[in-house]
C-alpha cells in the first residue's frame, strides 16, 4: 500500500471513532506512522486527502461494480451505492455530519454523472436525442439519485440497501425511455 493509501486508511479508521471535523493532520500522521512533511508532500490539507480518498475509492468501486451492462433504470446502481455506504457507515456519517458533506455530495454527483451517462447512452439506441437533451436527462436523474442517497444517510442509513431502493422502483420503472420519448 502506498503512502497516500495508508494516509487515507488512517483517516477512515479515525473517522470510525470520531467526527471528521475533530480529526487533525497530527492525528492522521501519528496513526499512520509518518511525519507531517510526508503528509504535506502528498496533500495540501485534510480536504485534499478526503478528495483523493473519494476519487481512489470511487475508482475501486467502479472496477468492482461495473455498470456497463446495467439493464434496469438505476435500481441496481442505487443498491450497489447504498451497499457501499452501509458497509462504510461510520466513515460516511462522519463525513456527512462535518465539513466534508459538500465534498461527499460533489463526489457522488460526479460519479452518478458517469454511471448514469453509461446507462442513458445504452438507452439512446434507437432514439434521436441531441447532446444537450442527454445532458439535461443525466443532470436531472443524478441529482434525484444523489438526493435520495443523502436523505438515506441523513436518516442514519436505516434498513437494508434493498429496502432503501424498493420504494423508488415504481418511480424508476421505464423512466429513461419515457423521458427520451418526451424529449424527441
Amino acid at each position: 500500500m502506498d503512502t497516500k493509501a495508508r494516509l487515507a486508511e488512517s483517516l477512515k479508521e479515525l473517522m470510525a471513532e470520531e467526527p471528521l471535523d475533530k480529526i487533525t493532520v497530527k492525528e492522521v500522521v501519528q496513526h499512520c506512522g509518518v511525519n507531517r512533511q510526508t503528509f504535506y508532500y502528498h496533500f495540501r490539507g485534510m480536504g485534499d486527502l478526503l478528495d483523493w480518498m473519494f476519487d481512489h475509492e470511487g475508482a475501486e468501486f467502479l472496477k468492482m461494480n461495473p455498470v456497463y451492462d446495467c439493464d434496469d433504470e438505476g435500481q441496481s446502481v442505487m443498491k450497489m451505492v447504498c451497499s457501499y455506504l452501509l458497509d462504510h457507515k461510520s466513515g460516511v456519517q462522519s463525513i456527512y455530519h462535518s465539513m466534508g458533506r459538500d465534498r461527499l455530495c460533489q463526489y457522488l454527483l460526479r460519479e452518478f454523472d458517469k454511471i448514469l451517462g453509461r446507462i442513458v447512452m445504452l438507452r439512446t439506441i434507437g432514439h434521436r436525442i441531441d447532446e444537450s437533451d442527454l445532458t439535461t436527462i443525466i443532470n436531472f436523474y443524478k441529482h434525484a439519485f444523489v438526493g435520495v442517497m443523502l436523505d438515506w444517510v441523513e436518516s442514519g442509513l436505516p434498513g437494508t440497501p434493498e429496502e432503501a431502493v424498493v420504494r423508488y422502483q415504481p418511480l424508476l420503472k421505464g423512466m429513461f425511455e419515457a423521458t427520451m420519448e418526451k424529449m424527441v
